[in-house]
C-alpha cells in the first residue's frame, strides 16, 4: 500500500550478478602435490570500468529503479565487494550472497524483478525470460 491506496506497489528492481558482469575474479594456485589438487592461495578481483559506470548512469537517470547486486561464490565475496562499491560512492540498493539453485527458485515469486544481468549461458537458462545475457566487461 502506498499513501493510503490499496493497490499492490511494486518498486521495478534489476539484478547483476557481480562476478563475470562487473569484475573478474581470478584464483591464485599453489604448487600441486602429488596425490592433492594445487591450493588456492588467494583470490585476484579485476573489477570492470564500463559495467561500473553504467550502473552510477542507472541510478542517476532512474533513481525510483532499484539495483541489487547478487553473488554465488560467498558471503565473504559479497562484503569484499560491497566494501569496494562503498569506497567508490558506486549506488546501489543492495549486495548479497545467495546460492544459485535457491536465487533460480525464488526469482519465479519476485514479481518487482524485471531483469537479471549474467554472463553464465548455464545460469541463464534457469532464470528464463528474466535473463539478459551480457559480455564481460562490457556495456549493459
Amino acid at each position: 500500500m502506498q499513501n493510503g491506496d490499496l493497490s499492490e506497489w511494486n518498486r521495478p528492481r534489476i539484478v547483476l550478478v557481480i562476478e563475470g558482469v562487473l569484475c573478474n575474479r581470478i584464483e591464485r594456485h599453489g604448487e600441486a602435490r602429488r596425490l592433492r589438487k594445487a591450493p588456492i592461495l588467494s583470490y585476484h578481483t579485476q573489477w570492470y570500468e564500463t559495467p561500473l559506470k553504467r550502473v552510477v548512469v542507472l541510478k542517476h537517470n532512474y533513481p525510483d529503479m532499484g539495483v541489487d547486486l547478487v553473488t554465488f561464490i560467498s558471503q565473504e565475496f559479497a562484503d569484499e565487494a560491497a566494501e569496494y562499491l562503498d569506497m567508490l560512492n558506486i549506488p546501489y540498493d543492495s549486495v548479497k550472497y545467495m546460492p544459485w539453485e535457491t536465487f533460480a527458485t525464488a526469482l519465479r515469486f519476485q514479481s518487482d524483478i524485471k531483469a537479471v544481468y549474467d554472463v553464465d549461458p548455464r545460469r541463464l537458462s534457469r532464470f528464463g525470460q528474466l535473463g539478459v545475457q551480457t559480455v564481460a566487461g562490457g556495456d549493459f
